[in-house]
């Protein structure tokens, strides 16, 4: 049984079909230039701009040094942990994760150098699989010198090539996602085995590209079955093909870390809508750009299309429903990702989360064989990408739900045009820095020491560190990238936005005034944490909450979850994680220390 059949028309049939109409511009093209030499500079040529103005923008924000400071601990041998004793899972990419590390364990360079030149390789990777594509699928032959059109929309936009670097994912993102797009189209009903499985091995990545990507996993393992006419027999051992590597990773993410994904995206809680406020961060996405205007012009000119096939050919025939499903694919799988940052409020970064989104939509009509309505679009298109990649430029900060151009952000933050190496970052002018740099210098004279940050380079707390606590210093300050670059790999870097403490990750959301950053930890969670009782407190905290801080970490749940990620891991802590991870994972607790003590100790 197919899960979808189509028949084509016999070969009298489709030789009477009239032909689409070239248009003049297009039979101009290929007077000139080939179309094979044509259609190679629509490839490369967008793939070169997105290169050297990533290059051009080329540098590492606070979320980027999260990735480096868990690369650098498995390259110390201490594992892939944020710090020593503490399994908390902070990277929400694993494969980037472990590409970083694979890379600095080979050259030996900062991890932040690496993923920049990563991310700028893998996202013009990325470009170039997608113009491949679209010419295999539009023009196999070189028959059409092709009209850029989906190039237009997708490269003059400026957090496409800001986040080929930045540190983060997104060039390997570009690169799944285009490459996924590309073994689509070659894919076919006499494909061979290994073809097939190396189709639905490489599709079942998204997940550990980044765990949002599931959704356009699984879009695609779709449309890849009704491609090959799977029968549901045939479907089972290559659905456990794609499966494979995500499902032996989550088995080792739950009996490791004990909760089934990642550190940062339980702290966002995903599940919780803030349609509201991700709907402001997709106008502050479309607005700077005018974005609207490529995507009315690209509208107009489908139903313009549309109406033209009704009319001469009826809907659909029955030849094109191959590429009606193709095309179909990553355009609901651009729509279904962009819906879903809306839901879950966006980002505090400027457009990173309409990146994908965007490149998805785009990806069909990348390049598409000539006729006057795609000349005509294509002209339109031109007409807009110009001042969008030269003169239109986001704001630096909105004035609210705080969404920074976080580019310009950390030029400012560093005073450096290109602020990408760890040296730059952790030599930031705070005096988070040098505090925490005395405490090390003077750990053996004065004891460790616990800084902390209460307002961002204002005003600053030490407290000794617990006696049990093996570290050198422990810091906790908001930004836990730059926290991690500065705290050494044998202290402890603590994140009062739980996106690496697995203690506030669990808590619930006690903020929205950030994206991201729900859940800031009660100082008072902090001090129960690291340091030691009968400790004499400032009179600015409040010794109630502190006392019922360290209570409610003894009872129930939270002294079950403290185990889990602090106890050795011996094979039956391992299990226990395994087993526990589901109502671990689902795991809430008051934000508030006395309603917490009050919910899980007089039950």
């Amino acid at each position: 049984m197919s899960f979808l059949k189509y028949t084509s028309s016999p070969p009298a049939e489709r030789a009477a079909e009239p032909r689409a109409p070239s248009s003049l511009p297009a039979r101009r093209i290929t007077r000139l230039v080939p179309p094979r030499s044509w259609n190679l500079l629509v490839i490369t040529v967008p793939a070169a701009v997105v290169l050297v103005l990533g290059f051009r923008h080329r540098w590492v924000g606070d979320d980027g040094l999260i990735y480096t400071r868990a690369v650098r601990q498995i390259l110390a041998g201490n594992g892939p942990v944020h710090n020593v004793g503490e399994r908390a899972e902070t990277s929400t990419g694993t494969l980037w994760q472990w590409l970083l590390a694979l890379c600095g364990f080979v050259s030996g360079q900062d991890p932040a150098v690496i993923a920049v030149a990563l991310g700028l390789v893998l996202a013009t990777a990325g470009l170039l699989l997608a113009g491949h594509a679209a010419q295999r699928l539009h023009s196999p032959g070189h028959t059409h010198a092709l009209v850029p059109l989906g190039l237009l929309v997708v490269v003059p936009v400026q957090p496409v090539w800001d986040y080929t670097t930045s540190g983060l994912e997104t060039g390997l993102s570009m690169a799944w996602v285009a490459g996924a797009w590309s073994l689509l189209v070659r894919t076919s009903p006499s494909s061979s085995k290994p073809f097939r499985v190396a189709v639905l091995v490489v599709i079942g990545l998204g997940p550990l590209v980044r765990p949002d990507l599931a959704v356009v996993s699984v879009i695609f393992l779709a449309v890849a079955f009704v491609l090959l006419r799977t029968t549901l027999r045939e479907a089972l051992p290559l659905t456990a093909c794609a499966a494979a590597l995500p499902a032996a990773y989550e088995v080792f993410r739950a009996g490791y870390y004990g909760i089934l994904v990642p550190l940062p995206g339980l702290a966002k809680d995903p599940g919780v809508s803030s349609w509201g406020r991700g709907l402001y961060y997709l106008a502050n996405f479309t607005e700077p750009y005018r974005l609207w205007m490529p995507f009315g012009v690209l509208l107009l000119a489908a139903l313009v299309w549309a109406l033209r096939r009704i009319t001469r050919r009826g809907l659909v025939p029955a030849e094109h429903y191959r590429r009606w499903v193709l095309c179909s694919a990553p355009v609901v799988a651009g729509l279904v990702l962009g819906v879903y940052a809306v839901k879950v409020g966006g980002d505090f970064m400027h457009g990173r989360f309409f990146v994908l989104p965007l490149l998805l939509c785009a990806l069909p009509i990348w390049a598409m064989p000539p006729s006057r309505t795609v000349a005509v679009t294509g002209m339109a298109l031109a007409c807009w990408a110009a001042p969008c990649l030269v003169l239109w430029r986001a704001p630096l900060q909105t004035p609210v739900h705080n969404i920074w151009d976080s580019h310009r952000g950390y030029q400012q933050a560093t005073r450096h045009p290109h602020p990408i190496s760890q040296e730059i970052h952790g030599n930031r002018p705070v005096k988070y820095t040098q505090l925490v740099r005395d405490a090390v210098a003077e750990k053996d004279r004065e004891g460790a020491q616990l800084v902390i940050t209460l307002a961002y380079n204002r005003r600053f707390a030490m407290f000794p560190l617990a006696r049990d606590r093996d570290a050198s210093v422990a810091g906790s300050e908001d930004f836990l990238g730059h926290s991690g670059v500065v705290v050494p790999l044998d202290g402890v870097a603590v994140d009062p936005l739980s996106l690496g403490y697995p203690l506030g990750a669990h808590g619930t959301r006690s903020s929205t005034h950030r994206a991201g950053h729900e859940k800031p930890v009660d100082v008072s969670w902090t001090i129960a944490d690291y340091t030691d009782p009968g400790l004499k407190l400032p009179a600015w905290v409040d010794e109630r909450r502190v006392a019922a801080a360290r209570k409610a970490l003894t009872c129930g749940p939270l002294a079950e979850l403290q185990e889990s990620v602090r106890a050795p891991l011996t094979p039956g802590r391992f299990w226990k994680n395994l087993t526990g991870a589901w109502d671990r994972t689902a795991l809430r607790y008051p934000h508030d220390p006395l309603e917490a003590e009050r919910h899980l100790c007089h039950r």
